[in-house]
């Protein structure tokens, strides 16, 4: 599988999904907004473009939330 392109600001959403393994947006918006000054907007921006680059999976487990995980591991990405 080839690596997709991910920008600097995608990278800070795979390094809490590399961390937790798994999240809802929910809780990749509150770990991000504590490092960085971007709005919730911006950050489902972000988890929006990785699901549609296949970078991560994006699993529905009820009527409007979803539960990501990665499908490139840091160590693929980092090779």
């Amino acid at each position: 599988m080839s690596i997709p392109q991910i920008s600097e600001a995608e990278i800070e959403v795979m390094k809490v999904l590399w961390e937790l393994n798994e999240a809802t947006s929910a809780q990749i918006v509150e770990k991000l907004e504590g490092m960085s000054n971007w709005k919730p907007k911006t950050i489902h921006t972000l988890i929006n473009r990785l699901v549609a680059k296949g970078a991560i999976n994006a699993t529905k487990i009820d009527g409007k939330s979803y539960l990501y995980s990665p499908n490139v591991s840091e160590h693929e990405y980092k090779s």
